[in-house]
């Protein structure tokens, strides 16, 4: 089982880098930081995903109670103008069955995942065939939609909410090492995503993660506020608070004795209505 679960991997591994490279996402995402939504970031769901003709799928696997979350967004989403939704919380070996993914993705066009955990989304979901159909239905119109750690799970590289160490100190520095990252979902290429940015005073925890990777873009989005990604890089902010967008100088990153970073990077506080591109 585990070899199979390797192969599997390495497909979709192989398969998506190729598609990635040689394709522009014709679909959408919507991430959400948490906190609610507004009515336009409600007008996205509908929008992007094809409702009501097409099915929408909420996937409540992040959450300690994973279907009651999933079925509480389902009946919001119907009074936007949703019409046929599905709630599941999948096991690993459901993301990998044919004819469970094949009965819970047909006619879907879009799809929401719960807030809660985004470490249970990654462990469940990533390198499945589940996950490779979701990328696929992403990659040709569809939309991948979230909320906090729905939110998180969308980068190649994704924030635990944890320090390196697991200890309980918080992020009281900006300092290396600091902050666990592992492998997310992949939705969104070249950044690096925080949820309940401002309203959780996150700012130390995503200067330190941007001082880390450099090479990405790294975007703290605040409670009731989204990005709607268009074409894989083109960017506008929706809702009522702000989007912190960090890009490091790689060059002129330092770290002293006591282990601080030092370094330049370009800031930018965004709110609605505002547009941006990612490099890549």
């Amino acid at each position: 089982m585990k070899k199979l679960h390797f192969l599997a991997t390495v497909a979709f591994v192989l398969l998506f880098s190729l598609s990635a490279g040689a394709a522009t996402p014709k679909g959408h995402l919507v991430i959400v930081g948490g906190g609610g939504r507004t009515d336009k970031i409600g007008e996205a769901y509908v929008k992007y995903s094809g409702a009501p003709e097409a099915a929408f799928l909420v996937i409540g696997t992040a959450s300690d109670t994973p279907m009651e979350t999933a079925e509480k967004f389902a009946e919001s989403i119907k009074k936007l103008g949703a019409g046929e939704t599905r709630c599941i919380a999948p096991t690993h070996e459901e993301c990998n069955d044919p004819e469970y993914v094949n009965k819970v993705m047909d006619g879907v066009g879009g799809v929401f995942f719960c807030g809660g955990k985004q470490s249970r989304i990654v462990n469940t979901m990533r390198g499945t065939l589940l996950h490779e159909r979701l990328m696929k239905l992403y990659m040709d119109g569809g939309m991948i939609s979230g909320s906090s750690a729905g939110a998180a799970m969308m980068s190649e590289k994704m924030l635990t909410g944890s320090r390196v160490d697991h200890s309980d100190e918080g992020f009281k520095d900006i300092a290396p090492d600091m902050v666990e990252i592992v492998e997310g979902m992949g939705f969104i290429k070249g950044a690096i995503i925080d949820q309940h940015f401002l309203k959780r005073s996150r700012e130390n925890r995503l200067f330190s993660v941007a001082f880390d990777n450099p090479e990405c873009v790294c975007i703290g989005i605040d409670e009731a506020t989204a990005l709607v990604v268009t074409k894989g890089r083109e960017i506008e902010v929706i809702g009522r608070s702000s989007v912190m967008v960090i890009e490091p100088d790689p060059k002129s990153i330092r770290v002293d004795k006591n282990n601080n970073y030092s370094g330049k990077a370009k800031v930018r506080l965004l709110f609605e209505g505002d547009k941006f591109k990612l490099k890549r």
